[in-house]
């Protein structure tokens, strides 16, 4: 298809399948056309000096970037084609290198977490872009996150950790799991 400059870090489809986007080692977002095969546009991800992670929102119109520095941008992607770099929002809650980003399915929840340090996993309330302060707790379990997920109509969320253990969570914000 293309090349990046330096190492691909991660990948995320859009919602419609018509475009991938990629974050590079070079921490520039790179969106391709699956069509015709070709980057249709590169920009940088503001501040960032080492990229780790990318999602792209169900409902394609936003993406997420994660960093080394614990750093998590949120853009409005199609404000970031027209050249707007700036992210809509940039959250500090994390303070090792962001190993996963997930939205939620209706793209209302982004999910972050680091493997680095015993319990690094926040949620964001993505139309408030504020970070849930009610959850998790000090006392939720989680140890060290290495991967999670959304079910399909939201009401769970899942945390797989180190410990060999996959924790399930109720949303009471969703009316159905």
């Amino acid at each position: 298809m293309g090349e990046c400059a330096g190492s691909v870090r991660a990948l995320s489809f859009t919602g419609d399948g018509k475009e991938l986007l990629s974050f590079g080692g070079d921490s520039e977002v790179y969106h391709w056309d699956l069509q015709t095969r070709r980057c249709i546009h590169r920009g940088p991800d503001e501040g960032c000096v080492k990229s780790t992670s990318l999602n792209v929102s169900p409902d394609s119109r936003l993406f997420a970037t994660g960093s080394g520095m614990g750093v998590v941008n949120l853009y409005n992607r199609e404000n970031f084609l027209g050249g707007v770099r700036k992210p809509v929002k940039a959250f500090m809650n994390l303070t090792t290198a962001v190993d996963n980003l997930k939205f939620s399915a209706d793209s209302q929840v982004l999910a972050m977490s680091s493997r680095m340090k015993k319990d690094a996993l926040r949620l964001i309330h993505v139309p408030s872009n504020t970070v849930f302060s009610n959850w998790p707790t000090p006392k939720t379990p989680l140890q060290y996150v290495h991967s999670m997920a959304f079910s399909p109509g939201g009401g769970y969320f899942a945390v797989g950790n180190a410990s060999g253990r996959v924790l399930l969570y109720r949303l009471h914000h969703y009316d159905h799991a």
